[in-house]
């Protein structure tokens, strides 16, 4: 944000009240063995359709109920809509909400049992480690993550890497990555 749009965000806040779900962790707050949780998020046939129609995948396994009663299942979520899950979990939670750069790649990422319409998910993130880039002016983070169902089964896990921001007027903005 540019000193002057901060400023004028300043200025349009200023004689109302204004409530941000900002909690923004910056790379100075961050460090290894760190966990933090999510609030919980039930999987509903409307994600599995949007998704579907997003990725143009309408396999039958996720759209035939009959094809899948018939072998003696239920229809299964898409294993990378708990990828998108995992991010919209993270973007409700306000963790890096003014400080996210990029996400740098997914590693070692593993699809332990289906997601079905009704079940409620949660996520984990544990920070692995970090380090400042080669130019100091923005941090890496190595984070694994895992979503369990309401069962407290893990779902899927992974590692995900992430540029973010510094505290303070020496960091970069999402334009310099």
């Amino acid at each position: 944000m540019t000193q002057e749009s901060k400023k004028k965000h300043e200025e349009m806040c200023a004689d109302r009240r204004f409530i941000s779900t900002d909690h923004s962790l910056y790379y100075e707050d961050m460090d290894a063995g760190q966990i933090y949780r999510s609030s919980s998020r039930t999987l509903s046939e409307a994600d599995l359709t949007m998704f579907s129609m997003f990725s143009g995948d309408w396999n039958q396994v996720h759209s035939d109920a009959e094809y899948m009663d018939a072998n003696g299942g239920k229809r299964l979520l898409h294993g990378v809509l708990g990828i998108a899950v995992i991010t919209g979990l993270m973007d409700k939670a306000g963790w890096f909400t003014s400080s996210a750069i990029a996400m740098t790649g997914i590693d070692d990422w593993t699809f332990k049992r289906p997601l079905y319409i009704g079940d409620t998910v949660t996520m984990e993130m544990v920070i692995l480690g970090k380090r400042l880039v080669s130019a100091g002016d923005k941090g890496l983070l190595d984070r694994q993550f895992t979503l369990y169902n309401q069962h407290g089964e893990i779902a899927q896990q992974g590692r995900c890497g992430f540029l973010l921001k510094l505290r303070g007027e020496g960091a970069a903005s999402v334009q310099d990555w």
